[in-house]
């Protein structure tokens, strides 16, 4: 079946997760899909990665089909012809001097709180802007997870802000705006605070506070607090287009080491608090994992509507889908191939 979501402008400019730091091994080389087409992530010997088109620039080999890492460079399986991470051919299989027009195209890329992030702009143009590195020293290694799905990077971020959903999907209630949404550039933030059951702890409701910070359209990071419980969670969201109206919906979860246990559960005192953060970080994954596939049903299902007609207690989606438009071409929604304003 045809995505319902294909209509809307399918590549976005922003920074993509390929993947994460620890699916990409030393001298290993890797190919994932991206925005239409396979990409090969590369990592040196020296730890450096690199993300380049899979096709040897010679002859056309799939570098991703037997190309090998041989030190800081990548080999080509079917001349031997070596490239550096500048896709710069550095020598032939021949010992011959190379032709400067055979240049491998690498994209920008970065490898930032555990996860390796790939720019992509509708035009080519360089990237302007960064993902920020956090502070995670006092976190626990990150879990993650991937999913294929019938859906777009705007959609999937707009969950962020659309309070409305909140509850009928996810049973939460309370909801509490404590900080109005604001932009900046391509970043926007917002803060709210809602209540939920939490049996799995014999808690039944629990009161959470969620710092949204947005980088552009392929990188949402969520600072989760419980205070009651003391417990404070880094979750992230990361949606990749691979193909119109398909993403690569990856996310992962960090829990901040545990200092008062008894204040989460009295029989936890009896563990050593380094297992007992590694059991709260299992189980925070196990309902984060639980929360996100709840919305499953509805982004694989949902037609694209804009203009929305929006009612009062839907959260700030206008001002989202505003914010939205900078990192489509000439600043616009692409509606069947054709530019549109709302």
């Amino acid at each position: 079946m045809e995505p319902i979501t294909a209509d809307l402008y399918p590549y976005p400019e922003g920074w993509y997760a390929i993947g994460f730091t620890d699916e990409f091994r030393t001298g290993s080389v890797v190919t994932r899909k991206f925005v239409g087409q396979e990409v090969v992530v590369w990592r040196t010997q020296s730890g450096t990665i690199a993300v380049s088109d899979p096709y040897c620039p010679h002859m056309g080999a799939h570098l991703g089909k037997g190309g090998t890492v041989q030190g800081e460079e990548l080999r080509c399986p079917f001349h031997g012809f070596c490239f550096d991470p500048e896709g710069t051919c550095t020598s032939t299989g021949y010992g011959t001097k190379p032709n400067p027009k055979g240049k491998l195209r690498v994209w920008p890329s970065n490898e930032v709180n555990g996860i390796v992030m790939v720019y992509h702009h509708p035009e080519g143009e360089e990237p302007t802007w960064s993902i920020p590195e956090l502070d995670m020293s006092a976190f626990t290694k990150m879990k993650h997870i991937k999913w294929d799905l019938d859906s777009h990077p705007q959609e999937t971020s707009e969950n962020r802000v659309d309070t409305g959903h909140f509850t009928e999907v996810h049973g939460y209630s309370g909801i509490e705006t404590l900080e109005s949404l604001r932009t900046e550039g391509q970043y926007l933030y917002s803060k709210y605070a809602m209540q939920r059951s939490a049996g799995f702890i014999g808690k039944a409701k629990l009161r959470a506070e969620f710092e949204v910070h947005v980088h552009g359209l392929g990188f949402s990071f969520v600072d989760a607090r419980v205070p009651e419980l003391g417990l404070r969670l880094n979750q992230f969201v990361l949606s990749t287009p691979i193909a119109p109206g398909k993403v690569e919906l990856r996310i992962a979860l960090a829990v901040e080491k545990v200092k008062k246990p008894a204040k989460i559960n009295p029989v936890l005192i009896l563990l050593p608090k380094k297992l007992t953060t590694q059991i709260i970080a299992t189980t925070a994954f196990r309902e984060f994992k639980h929360d996100v596939g709840q919305d499953f049903e509805i982004w694989n299902n949902k037609k694209y509507v804009t203009p929305p007609a929006l009612a009062k207690g839907d959260g700030p989606v206008g001002q989202y889908r505003m914010w939205a438009k900078q990192f489509y071409p000439d600043k616009k929604e692409v509606i069947n191939g054709k530019a549109f304003v709302a």
